[in-house]
């Protein structure tokens, strides 16, 4: 039997990439800088979205969570472990804050439903989606290709490697991919 799991609309990684690339645009980010994302949740989403709270709360009260983004409204929280972690520009914040950006753009004002999985699909995953649109939030694809390497990617935008590894995988094989479809 599969498990039970939260399903959101389907989506492929390319409307995914252009909902980062989308909400970049509109906050007037380039593309080949680092963001500043304390500045993000703290002033800026909330000087656009209204309604949009930020929280932090004791980590006692977020057991094994690093933050969570509300449904239905726009509120991105996160432990209070997580939020110092990113005033230090620590990687593994940074990343988990895009990922609940991710999830407030993606599914905030969107229902969800339970479902019973019996196959794996990620196209209807909120954490994959999240992952993803935080891959691109960060390492945006003019950014990441004209890095050299991982690690650059890793330096350039302050993102944890395994991170880094995948964008920068994805990014490169995208023109051999393009080169296949055209003659």
């Amino acid at each position: 039997m599969g498990s039970s799991f939260r399903a959101v609309k389907p989506m492929i990684d390319i409307e995914i990439e252009e909902a980062a690339i989308f909400t970049r645009r509109m906050l007037r980010v380039e593309p080949k800088v680092r963001v500043a994302m304390v500045n993000l949740v703290e002033t800026v989403l909330e000087e656009l979205l209204p309604g949009y709270v930020f929280t932090v709360l004791p980590d006692d009260e977020m057991p094994g969570m690093d933050g969570f983004t509300g449904v239905g409204h726009y509120e991105i929280c996160l432990s209070n472990s997580t939020y110092e972690a990113l005033n230090a520009s620590d990687p593994d914040a940074r990343f988990t804050v895009a990922h609940e950006l991710g999830h407030l753009i993606l599914h905030s004002k969107r229902s969800s439903a339970m479902a019973k999985r019996i196959e794996y699909d990620r196209r209807v995953d909120p954490e994959w989606q999240a992952d993803c649109f935080a891959d691109a939030w960060l390492m945006p694809y003019e950014g990441v290709l004209e890095c050299s390497s991982v690690e650059e990617v890793v330096e350039r935008f302050s993102v944890p490697e395994d991170a880094a590894r995948r964008r920068f995988l994805q990014v490169k094989d995208y023109p051999k991919i393009q080169g296949e479809l055209f003659e």
